[in-house]
């Protein structure tokens, strides 16, 4: 069951499914039927998000559209957004090393600001 309506004049429903893969077996064969033909409303788009795919099921993989976003090449990029937060943080003290902070984090942001903070606060 929804829990909202759509707007007036809206034509489709979004369900949204966070985290994914952390979901049973026994909810994602529940959600089979949905997914496909046989029991899905009309106009209906569902969206799961997950960080890994290898906990869900095949059955349920092959009635997505699964789109795996890299972070490949994010490193250089990710180093820049800490020297500019830096920059605005801790205007005139010394840089630490961003490329050792950023080392060994899997281009994790959130892992490499947290890092940064800790820096930030000590300088």
């Amino acid at each position: 069951m929804t829990q909202y309506v759509p707007m007036l004049g809206k034509k489709f429903w979004l369900v949204l499914v966070d985290e994914a893969d952390a979901m049973s077996n026994k909810a994602q064969l529940a959600l089979l039927s949905k997914l496909d033909a046989t029991g899905m409303r009309d106009n209906v788009i569902f969206i799961f998000t997950c960080n890994a795919t290898d906990t869900l099921e095949s059955r349920f993989l092959s009635r997505c559209k699964v789109l795996e976003f890299s972070s490949y090449g994010l490193n250089g990029s990710l180093i820049e957004l800490l020297r500019r937060v830096w920059a605005i943080e801790a205007p005139g003290a010394s840089e630490p090393n961003f490329a050792q902070l950023t080392k060994g984090i899997g281009n994790n942001v959130r892992e490499a600001l947290q890092r940064l903070e800790l820096e930030i606060m000590g300088a």
